[in-house]
């Protein structure tokens, strides 16, 4: 059975480290290098067989965001898709 995601704490250290993939956006000028990284994670959500993770990038825009999707078993990004809420 397939079951939905659940959100992870931004506060909880437990979600991917994603900060040298993050870099790469910002190089590549993905995410602008005016957020602050304190401010960057909206929100993180885990699959319920803990397999992957959606964690949401805050934009300059508004409700616009970066979803960094991260297979936890291979432990790496598999890529980003541009996010409008």
């Amino acid at each position: 059975m397939i079951h939905g995601m659940r959100e992870i704490s931004v506060t909880n250290d437990s979600f991917f480290n994603i900060w040298p993939y993050v870099n790469e956006l910002k190089a590549a000028k993905i995410l602008s290098k005016k957020i602050k990284e304190s401010e960057l994670i909206h929100k993180v959500y885990r699959n319920s067989t803990e397999d992957f993770e959606h964690i949401l990038l805050a934009t300059e825009k508004e409700n616009h965001f970066v979803k960094v999707v991260v297979d936890r078993n291979k432990k790496k990004p598999m890529g980003y898709l541009l996010f409008d809420l």
